[in-house]
């Protein structure tokens, strides 16, 4: 069980999806935070009807308290056990669920987990054999998160800048960074991830992934090329 952590646009889902790609689909299952998050009618009060504006300027996402948390974790728990999980599918672009849809998750030997918030609570640590932050200077991941809610999630830049100062940032330094000191291994990413037509950073996502290999090596979890 890997559980890797990090801010908004630090690199940890690009760096879960290559060590998922590199053990391969028969070895890894990879588990995602983001598909946790409520529908929008579990939201205190219900959001169902808000105008997508109007729910980024009073939902603060980065907030764990916009998840189900509890699912996640039972989720979490199934596939240490071996057991399969029905994971939610989340819309970014309509936040909400998308009604009637799983995404059916199998166990496998190893299991990576990816989220903002995967040790926001402490309790989950013993939950993972290895954990990872992703660490990534603050102006990189705004400039990633800009890029990327624009690109994929039909967001303006001054939305994404306001929503960022208004909740990102602050929750950031009160719910994920903390979990730095929690975590085996620490890595830095400063490359670019790719969007749309771009052409990948192979170089900066190999650089993100060696040290994490370089672990699993150790730890008997992957085989060398």
């Amino acid at each position: 069980m890997i559980g890797v952590t990090g801010g908004s646009g630090s690199g940890k889902t690009t760096l879960a999806r290559a060590l998922h790609d590199r053990l391969g689909e028969a070895r890894c299952a990879l588990v995602t935070e983001d598909n946790y998050y409520l529908p929008r009618d579990r939201h205190s009060p219900s959001i169902v009807g808000w105008a997508n504006e109007e729910i980024e300027r009073t939902i603060n996402f980065d907030d764990p308290g916009s998840k189900e948390m509890s699912l996640f974790r039972e989720h979490i728990v199934a596939l240490s056990e071996g057991r399969g999980a029905d994971q939610p599918v989340y819309d970014f672009s309509r936040h909400d669920r998308v009604d009637g849809v799983i995404h059916r998750i199998e166990p496998r030997p190893v299991v990576i987990v990816e989220g903002l918030h995967v040790l926001h609570d402490r309790s989950f640590a013993p939950l993972f054999d290895l954990t990872v932050f992703v660490e990534t200077s603050d102006d990189l991941r705004l400039i990633r998160r800009i890029r990327r809610d624009r690109a994929e999630r039909g967001r303006s830049s001054e939305g994404v800048i306001q929503q960022y100062l208004r909740f990102v940032r602050a929750s950031h330094h009160r719910f994920t960074q903390p979990a730095k000191y929690l975590c085996k291994l620490v890595v830095a990413d400063e490359g670019f991830p790719a969007y749309q037509n771009d052409a990948p950073d192979n170089i900066a996502v190999e650089r993100l992934v060696a040290p994490v290999w370089a672990r699993l090596l150790a730890m008997g979890i992957a085989a060398a090329d």
